[in-house]
């Protein structure tokens, strides 16, 4: 887990610190193994690393010495947070500002001197889990099934007035090795993972879908085989990392490619769950591969 903390008091920071060792000394952090945090003490350093970088949560301390008023300096970290949470740490009790900032958006609001261990990891994974299921229901909205196969129709029939080649790939997710809720919550952050990767790899107007529940499907034009297969592999890879830290499975993430030519049916070639995509007419289900 990634963690910025935005705090300028020494005494503070350090018993901060103490508190966050004492939660992954305990295991309290859930699905993370431990905690990675940056402190900084300015504002403008706020901003500057979360433009910079990709955090799983905000620690953050209004007060500090380069903070306008307390609101603004938590709309400025929030413009900046790329939609993580962010925990407000409060020097003084203030029930009008902390329901101001719930308002606005902050996770929780949490009073320093009264900070305990375990209510303090409660609190942090209640957020995290607040930020994910949102961040999983507009993944679930997003990119549906016939979302997919309505826009891929279109991609279909378009191609046809073009002279680049329109490339379909299925990337298949494995499954947890059993179905708790543990390992539901480990599914979710695991899709949001392969979204994120797949998207950022295939940029618009490459047209990316969550075709099943462990399933997505991508349709892209302009792209030579070779290099299509390149990027799939490549994005491949960095979801089976995610897959085997929460899966602890031995299944490695599958994709497969076909070339669109012609009248297809493009439900029939996505399957469904537990089908096979790579059929006669598909190349071979390949798995992720460490290669050159």
């Amino acid at each position: 887990m990634q963690v910025l903390l935005v705090q300028d008091n020494l005494e503070d920071e350090q018993l901060l610190t103490e508190v966050l060792i004492e939660m992954e000394e305990n295991r309290q952090w859930c699905n993370w193994r431990n905690a990675s945090v940056v402190h900084v003490e300015q504002l403008a350093d706020a901003l500057k690393c979360l433009r910079e970088n990709r955090f799983d949560v905000v620690l953050l301390n209004l007060t500090l010495p380069d903070s306008p008023a307390l609101l603004d300096s938590f709309h400025k970290v929030n413009d900046c947070a790329q939609a993580a949470p962010i925990l407000i740490l409060a020097d003084e009790d203030d029930p009008n500002l902390a329901h101001l900032l719930l308002r606005e958006g902050a996770q929780d609001v949490l009073l320093k001197s009264e900070l305990e261990t375990a209510p303090f990891a409660r609190s942090l994974r209640y957020a995290l889990e607040r930020q994910r299921a949102v961040a999983t229901a507009n993944l679930i909205e997003a990119v549906t099934r016939p979302f997919f196969l309505y826009l891929g129709a279109h991609y279909v029939h378009f191609s046809r007035l073009t002279p680049f080649p329109l490339f379909l790939a299925s990337v298949e997710l494995p499954e947890p090795s059993e179905e708790r809720s543990s390992d539901r919550e480990s599914r979710d952050i695991v899709l949001l993972k392969a979204a994120e990767v797949l998207a950022s790899a295939f940029q618009p107007p490459a047209l990316l879908g969550r075709v099943a529940r462990n399933r997505f499907a991508l349709m892209t034009a302009g792209l030579t085989g070779t290099t299509f297969e390149a990027l799939l592999n490549r994005a491949a890879i960095e979801i089976d990392g995610a897959a085997r830290q929460y899966f602890r499975s031995p299944d490695a993430v599958r994709f497969s490619v076909t070339q669109i030519e012609g009248d297809v049916d493009l439900d029939q070639m996505l399957g469904r769950d537990g089908d096979e995509f790579a059929e006669s007419a598909h190349r071979r289900a390949k798995t992720a591969m460490l290669a050159d």
